[in-house]
């Protein structure tokens, strides 16, 4: 029988993970990489830990996935939206970045996905490129890459290169998406009632 604070711990990361997904949900950001901690675990066959929650947890999010990087206490998991993943790779500049970085010319998403995966698993570092798939603007990925001088933005979310207008458009309205995800879960109280309202949150205001 799992703790009492095992529970818990799948009550607040359940909120939480709804909320920071709620940009993907609504397609207007590609991706979300998020790290998931474990609560209670017991060994699987081959040794490694299991959430008890996992799988359920990841079954109400209802969102596409991939864990990036497995680690005992932890995971970082990327969840994205299929269609607006598609789209932010089909970008001529996002793509370029891609290729800079020798991901394959030709690939499908999947692909891309899949050679994002090898490099987390295989690097010391998170590979620079990721920026991409969490739609963060192309200037800013390759701002980022080259280590040119950052332009300063108040509470951003990412580091900004070059003009900041686009950047700080787009941190804006997913902060609106998730603020407004917020105050629906607030008022919804569970989790099916808010995954029936978030879709009509209006990504100008951030209201419903």
């Amino acid at each position: 029988m799992p703790p009492s604070d095992c529970f818990s711990h799948r009550k607040n990361l359940l909120r939480f993970l709804l909320l920071k997904t709620a940009a993907v949900r609504r397609g207007v950001k590609p991706g979300e990489l998020l790290r998931v901690r474990r609560c209670f675990t017991e060994e699987a066959l081959s040794g490694s830990p299991v959430c008890l929650h996992r799988r359920d947890i990841l079954n109400i999010l209802e969102l596409d996935y991939m864990e990036l990087l497995v680690e005992r206490d932890s995971s970082l998991v990327l969840f994205y939206h299929s269609e607006a993943m598609k789209r932010t790779l089909r970008e001529p500049a996002n793509r370029a970045i891609l290729v800079q970085c020798g991901y394959p010319v030709d690939a499908d998403v999947n692909d891309l996905l899949k050679e994002l995966q090898r490099r987390f698993r295989h690097k010391h570092d998170l590979p620079h490129e990721v920026g991409v798939f969490l739609g963060y603007p192309a200037k800013d990925v390759a701002g980022f890459m080259a280590n040119l001088p950052r332009t300063p933005v108040e509470h951003g979310r990412w580091a900004v290169y070059g003009d900041a207008g686009e950047s700080v458009a787009r941190m804006t309205l997913y902060r609106r998406i998730e603020v407004a995800a917020e105050h629906v879960l607030n008022v919804c109280g569970d989790t099916r009632t808010f995954l029936e309202h978030i879709s009509t949150l209006n990504t100008t205001t951030g209201v419903m």
